[in-house]
């Protein structure tokens, strides 16, 4: 399984925002392994949005849920995020 390369930033959004532990931010942890909820995800979502100025609700409705895996998200960012973007490695997380 190849790892997105948009998993470092979205581990980093899960510890800043929600207290996540970083040990169990893994790419086949869900959401609710996390202990979060469909609001956090739907946050997070938002928050993406926000950032990058796109559409992720469409793409995300009926892909996404609590029992997705922070790779399944991944995959979802990739489909819509200008250049599967590197840049979020470099930013080091949402403004």
């Amino acid at each position: 399984m190849t790892t997105s390369s948009l998993l470092p930033h979205l581990i980093d959004e899960l510890v800043k925002s929600f207290n996540v532990d970083r040990e169990t931010a893994t790419a086949q942890a869900t959401i609710e392994d996390l202990g979060l909820d469909s609001l956090a995800l739907l946050e997070l979502i938002t928050r993406y949005e926000d950032e990058y100025d796109v559409e992720l609700m469409e793409v995300a409705e009926g892909q996404l849920g609590t029992t997705s895996t922070l790779a399944d998200i991944c995959a979802v960012l990739e489909k819509v995020l200008p250049g599967a973007h590197p840049a979020a490695q470099r930013a080091g997380g949402l403004v």
